[in-house]
């Protein structure tokens, strides 16, 4: 499930039978054991670890970078995706990928915005 020459694995919100994971915000609890608070408040997701809607459904992207940073939260969420049975696959696709390098009303990259508010 979790190989080595991965560069990022995305844990989908549909389990190994096929049904819908309907846990209330599971990704974005998920994500929030990595996310920083800015000085205005804010929540910013981490790089390794961040929440994003696949075909309607909640999902999170983890980075592979994440087992060399922080071996421990990554074994945590391998466990989860484990332990609750969720469909695990290699990464993003293209489509995926050009959705969200660009913030969709502004067409911005998420990170420019985020440093010009000061997030």
């Amino acid at each position: 499930m979790f190989g080595k020459l991965q560069k990022e694995w995305v844990i989908l919100g549909i389990t190994l039978g096929d049904e819908v994971f309907n846990y209330p915000d599971w990704a974005e609890r998920l994500c929030g054991m990595l996310a920083d608070q800015s000085s205005s408040q804010r929540l910013g997701y981490s790089d390794f670890l961040h929440p994003m809607h696949i075909d309607g459904l909640p999902a999170v992207v983890m980075e592979a970078g994440l087992e060399q940073a922080d071996p421990q939260a990554f074994n945590m969420v391998r466990k989860f995706a484990e332990e609750n049975h969720l469909k695990v696959r290699s990464g993003r696709t293209h489509a995926q990928l050009a959705e969200t390098i660009k913030h969709r009303a502004l067409g911005e990259e998420r990170r420019d915005l985020c440093a010009r508010r000061g997030c």
